[in-house]
C-alpha cells in the first residue's frame, strides 16, 4: 500500500477579510510568502462534493505556462496535490524574469 500524498507547501484557510471567516472548505498554498494555488470544496451544482483546484503562475517568471491549471478532484489531499505539483511544473519550464 502506498503512503498518502503529503502537502509539501504550507495551507492557510482563505479568509478574503475580516467579514469572511475561514472553514475548512477553502484553502490557499503558500510557497514562503507567494501563493501557489487555491482550492475549495464545490457546495452546490453538478460538481457538488468535490474538491475545485487552481493552480496559481509564479509572479517571478515569465513563458509559457504548462497545462491544465484548474480542475475537479473527490478529496482535499488529491487537489492540493494536483496544485502542488501544477506549481513545481511551472518553476521547471518558465524562465525567471
Amino acid at each position: 500500500m502506498t503512503e498518502p500524498y503529503q502537502p509539501g507547501y504550507q495551507w492557510k484557510r482563505t479568509q478574503i477579510d475580516e467579514n469572511d471567516p475561514p472553514t475548512d472548505l477553502d484553502w490557499i498554498g503558500y510557497d514562503g510568502v507567494g501563493a501557489v494555488g487555491r482550492i475549495r470544496k464545490e457546495m452546490h451544482g453538478p460538481t457538488k462534493g468535490k474538491w475545485h483546484w487552481a493552480g496559481w503562475v509564479p509572479r517571478n517568471l515569465k513563458g509559457t505556462t504548462p497545462t491544465p491549471n484548474a480542475g475537479y478532484c473527490e478529496t482535499a489531499r488529491e487537489a492540493t496535490r494536483m496544485v502542488e505539483e501544477y506549481w513545481d511544473r511551472c518553476k521547471a519550464v518558465m524562465e525567471p524574469r
